[in-house]
């Protein structure tokens, strides 16, 4: 039998869930703006290709709330503001309507959409949109919608297509039409995902309900057993049942919508312990997917070969069949091909595969597990060209075939290992260390502990339909999304929302027990300064000598500072190389100093407003630059004259290599924007 390589696509399908069910209102718009935009788009991609085939996982508390929209129970906050007329919105609306209205990726939703960008440079003058007339609102609320559009609704739905030709001046009318043919859009996907399952081109698998990271329901020092120097928290940390009933609840779920049961999980962020397959097994799965991570911690062995077969668990006399994803694949598609061209990506893309190919003597299984929704605003057109140079590769490649989680086990030149155990871990470095151990992760799991144990002292006391919803606000409010928010090692704007939502579903616990909500329940976890520890802007001009140092404290004075740090910036597992940036500007030149550990064994390449600049910091050539560099430092001058400079705003990425292979890159999507402000007008030292 003749070589060949199985590629297994698996596309995960999640948002948090935004609804407080007690009040009915739904806080943040995300799983709307995905579906209208991603779920329907991305297995729409491959109709066109009848060999590609791929698995989608739908997680229930996403499908849940897809659903609260089609019933008109979602009470979406946002939508309701915006189906409004403008004139008759109040201050506190307006503010909130404010805090969306420019939040789309500005060069692959905002600018394509010529009047929508108009409208984007005069909200940045004063960023307040309530120096704007009632028709320029009107105008950003229909054109906010339209950029979420996906390609499936701009190319076939005629009201969608008409309101992106007129692109102004639009009515009431028009906006409660687009709103109206949206949400008469969402039964359009679960249909289709039903479609394609039936017909075989794709496998539909889950996760369980809320999200959870299982092991850590099921037994807190699994955390230790991933990292045995991680600090846990204080409290007893009882929710094991909750853990269970999670995994029952999905598969339950899944079984009502789709009329059969899951045959496999994507854990939470691929989290998995050998407690979490066991419960896996009992509930009949059939296979579950993890990390490569995981597979090397498992069998002491960290020989990626190892990866490319599948595996299998005996336990407790039932066989679970185990896959591991390939971590830098799947980060590159993710993390790393928006800031590349389609084809040139495409190429890369399959020339990894083909190095797989040709250094496996054996028929390789690559699994590419990866999130199926947020990363596509950060490629163009919403990452259509991607996938279609990508499939027409991926089609015409005859040592490939593209297959289901589902038919993997019936390919008999797929090798099948037996493992005698499974380590715990994430898919993130092979801890849990997004979810747990830091300030302000633990602070959350000791308030989930405190609420727990005053819940099983009043247990007794209530009826049946009032413990159904305080445990239900018990599995919402162990979802992993809201850890992963916490703490400074990733960071969004709407981390104050994030954790306010939390600890409403813990109040909503004690309001359902008719009992004194604790005072610490209403103490905000996020601390106001988590902007900043991120990214700190320059306050005063700056030219450095360029020597590789920091050759005295006033040089880098007034500088900005970046946090690499504090934004989750690692591909294929590393940690990161780079540790923070300091960059500054005075009248003719830019400055940037790397502060990084081990730089000058690898390349580094910046990139300012499009144009390129690769770096050899160990022989110091910098494509013709200022540049010198240290052991920990590098610093590098680069004159304004040589980069186009537009509205004082530079767009900023830079990445770490290891000759073509990528280990860090920031930020993880599109770039971050340098501002160069008048620092003598904006600035006063006394």
């Amino acid at each position: 039998m003749s070589k060949k390589l199985y590629l297994a696509f698996l596309w995960h399908m999640h948002q948090p869930y935004y609804k407080d069910d007690k009040d009915t209102t739904t806080f943040m718009p995300w799983v709307f703006l995905h579906a209208i935009k991603d779920y329907y788009d991305i297995p729409w991609y491959a109709q066109n290709f009848p060999n590609i085939k791929a698995s989608y996982n739908l997680v229930p508390s996403l499908i849940n709330q897809i659903e609260s929209y089609i019933n008109h129970e979602a009470n979406d906050k946002l939508l309701e503001i915006m189906k409004k007329d403008v004139s008759s919105l109040r201050s506190d609306e307006l503010d909130f309507l404010q805090s969306y209205l420019f939040l789309p990726n500005e060069k692959n939703m905002i600018k394509p959409i010529h009047r929508y960008y108009e409208l984007f440079l005069k909200y940045k003058t004063n960023n307040d949109i309530k120096e704007f007339d009632h028709q320029e609102i009107l105008d950003s609320e229909v054109l906010f919608l339209l950029s979420w559009c996906g390609n499936y609704l701009r190319t076939h739905n005629d009201i969608v297509k008409s309101l992106l030709t007129k692109q102004h001046y639009f009515s009431q009318q028009d906006k409660s039409n687009l709103i109206e043919t949206l949400i008469k859009f969402l039964p359009e996907i679960l249909t289709y995902y039903k479609k394609l399952n039936d017909d075989g081109k794709i496998t539909l698998c889950t996760t369980p309900y809320y999200h959870p990271i299982t092991p850590l329901l099921l037994d807190i020092n699994s955390a230790v057993a991933a990292r045995d120097d991680v600090t846990l928290p204080k409290g007893v940390f009882d929710f094991q049942a909750l853990g269970e009933r999670n995994t029952s609840d999905a598969i339950n779920y899944f079984e009502k919508l789709f009329g059969k049961k899951p045959t496999g999980f994507w854990p939470a962020e691929g989290s998995v312990s050998l407690a979490t397959a066991k419960l896996f097994s009992k509930n009949d799965l059939e296979w579950f997917c993890t990390d490569e991570e995981i597979l090397f911690k498992t069998i002491h062995n960290r020989d990626k070969q190892n990866i490319y077969k599948n595996y299998s668990l005996e336990l407790e006399g039932k066989t679970i069949q185990v896959r591991f994803r390939d971590h830098f694949l799947s980060d590159a598609i993710g993390f790393e091909y928006s800031n590349k061209d389609p084809k040139t990506s495409a190429k890369e893309f399959v020339k990894h595969l083909q190095n797989i190919y040709d250094s496996c003597d054996f028929s390789p299984l690559v699994n590419v597990i990866l999130d199926g929704e947020n990363a596509w605003e950060f490629f163009p057109n919403n990452a259509w060209e991607f996938f279609n140079e990508l499939y027409i590769l991926l089609e015409n490649t005859p040592w490939l075939q593209t297959i289901t989680m589902d038919e993997i086990s019936t390919h008999c030149d797929i090798i099948t290992q037996t493992l005698p155990t499974i380590g715990s871990g994430s898919w993130i470095n092979g801890n849990f260390d997004i979810w747990i151990g830091s300030e302000e992760k633990n602070k959350a799991w000791e308030l989930l502990s405190l609420s727990m144990e005053d819940y099983k002292l009043k247990q007794n006391s209530l009826d049946q339909v009032t413990k159904e919803k305080i445990e239900k606000e018990f599995m919402i409010a162990l979802g992993s999304d809201w850890f992963w928010w916490y703490g400074d090692d990733h960071f969004t704007v709407q981390a104050k929302e994030f954790d306010e939502l939390f600890r409403k579903h813990l109040i909503n616990i004690y309001h359902y027990m008719d009992v004194e909500i604790p005072s610490k329940i209403h103490i905000p976890i996020v601390q106001d300064n988590n902007a900043k520890l991120f990214h700190t802007k320059p306050s005063n001009y700056i030219s450095p000598l360029i020597d590789g140092l920091k050759s005295n404290y006033f040089e880098w004075l007034g500088s900005g500072k970046i946090d690499i740090t504090k934004e989750f910036s690692v591909m294929d597992g590393s940690k990161n190389i780079v540790q923070k940036l300091f960059y500054g500007y005075d009248k003719s030149n830019l400055y940037f100093l790397f502060e990084a550990e081990f730089l000058k064994k690898h390349s580094l390449i910046l990139t300012l407003n499009e144009k390129s600049f690769s770096f050899d910091p160990m022989n110091c050539k910098c494509d013709g630059l200022s540049c010198f560099c240290s052991k920990t430092h590098m610093e590098l001058k680069v004159p304004k004259s040589i980069i186009s400079v537009l509205d004082e705003n530079i767009e900023l990425t830079f990445k770490v290599c290891d000759k073509e292979k990528v280990l860090q890159t920031f930020p993880i999507y599109s770039s971050f924007t340098i501002t160069l402000e008048n620092c003598e007008l904006t600035h006063w030292f006394v």
